[in-house]
């Protein structure tokens, strides 16, 4: 093991997600029950909740253009400077028009899912220019866990500012969020190298539409098959995850009465483990690739749904089961770590930096596209059926997927030899 010795670059970028993940969280949160509270309608919640991926989708071929071809500093400050001015012109339109709030959020939705995307592809992006290759995995674990950091303490503080101040206020402290983000951004220090080829100037194929570039892109993927695998593993995961995203909030509350601080105290355990689980992993040097290290953490949290169905049958009390389910919740938190992380530090390495801005654009909207067709699946069958045959049947099929997947890459011997090396495009 390593000391964790975080340099100046580590904790800015740090500052960064945990004051945007933060920040956001809890005006999410506050989003959200406003909605609910003012409508009471699910349809009304619904629609706030279908924007976003909507909008990913629409905005994939654009952010990846933007990232491909622009200088990663100022796309990130330019979607922070658009975020604050978004948030203002949202907080002084709902004091002068208190009662056009519902079209008011939606555009505020909508400005704030554009900027993010931006964001976070960006960010995402900039790994590799911003440390040494040595450093991603470190990075990116404690990346990990500032993130669930954030979002285990926003809903949380978030509940509480709620009740004190209204919907434009939480804007404007969102706005003070952004802005220490912003400023800190300004403070990273990037590869001139690297970041000089982000440049539109000196990219190879700075001519390309924005439709070409996206083209570019595909094109990328379909010649470069284990890069193909792990995208489709990673929209998998979402979909897969979506089985203990819909069926344990309904196996605890309906099936198995717990109260709701008991429900809220499991689910607070997930943002737990994988808050440890990021703070682990930084310490470790893997032994394995990468590849195999996600999918072997991929087989147990197939396990994991699996023992997720088994306190329907065993008559457990409320308190045993609370506790059950808090342990199952931190597992599953650090085999979520142990299956993202080492794989998107992998990608950031393997991918192309004049690429990284598409391929991320377009796992992160395949994934969020998947999650919500998990829920509606995962939704109607446990409407009809008990939660023991589906946790069951869903993690044996993961199982499955996960034994078929590795078992191709490993006889194709895809993680010899580079595929950038191997195919590269021409």
């Amino acid at each position: 093991m390593n000391k964790l010795n975080l340099s100046a670059q580590t904790i800015k970028l740090l500052i960064i997600k945990f004051t945007g993940n933060f920040g956001s969280g809890m005006l999410s949160f506050a989003i959200g029950l406003y909605i609910l509270h003012r409508t009471g309608s699910a349809l009304g919640m619904g629609v706030s909740l279908i924007t976003g991926p909507i909008v990913s989708l629409i905005l994939t071929p654009f952010v990846g253009f933007i990232v491909d071809n622009f200088n990663h500093r100022r796309v990130m400050i330019a979607a922070q400077i658009t975020t604050s001015l978004g948030l203002l012109l949202f907080g002084f339109s709902f004091r002068l028009w208190p009662t056009q709030y519902y079209p008011e959020l939606i555009v505020l939705i909508i400005i704030l899912q554009i900027t993010d995307n931006f964001l976070s592809t960006t960010l995402t992006a900039s790994i590799i220019q911003l440390f040494d290759t040595n450093e991603l995995q470190k990075v990116n674990s404690l990346n990990q866990s500032i993130s669930s950091l954030a979002s285990f303490l926003a809903p949380i503080v978030g509940a509480f500012v709620y009740t004190l101040v209204s919907i434009d206020i939480f804007a404007f402290i969102e706005i003070g969020f952004e802005l220490i983000a912003l400023f800190t951004i300004t403070l990273l220090h990037f590869s001139t190298v690297v970041e000089s080829k982000s440049s539109p100037v000196e990219t190879e194929n700075s001519n390309e539409t924005v439709w070409q570039n996206f083209r570019t892109g595909l094109h990328y993927l379909r010649s470069q098959r284990l890069m193909t695998i792990l995208l489709v593993s990673a929209a998998a995961i979402n979909f897969f995850f979506s089985a203990l995203n819909v069926g344990q909030p309904y196996l605890l509350v309906t099936t198995l009465k717990l109260s709701n601080t008991q429900y809220g105290v499991t689910d607070s355990a997930l943002a737990v483990g994988m808050f440890a689980g990021g703070i682990i992993l930084s310490f470790l040097k893997l032994k394995h690739h990468p590849v195999t290290i996600s999918y072997i953490s991929l087989a147990v949290l197939s396990g994991i749904l699996i023992l997720a169905g088994i306190p329907e049958i065993l008559g457990l009390t409320s308190l045993l089961n609370t506790v059950y389910f808090i342990g199952l919740n931190i597992l599953n938190g650090v085999t979520l770590v142990f299956i993202n992380t080492p794989m998107n530090t992998f990608m950031q390495q393997l991918i192309p930096q004049k690429m990284q801005g598409r391929i991320f654009s377009l796992e992160g909207t395949i994934s969020m596209l998947l999650m919500p067709v998990g829920t509606i699946v995962f939704g109607f069958l446990f409407d009809h059926v008990t939660a023991l045959p589906i946790f069951a049947i869903t993690g044996l099929l993961l199982l499955l997927f996960t034994t078929a997947t590795i078992t191709v890459i490993h006889m194709q011997k895809l993680l010899d030899t580079p595929e950038d090396i191997v195919n590269p495009i021409h």
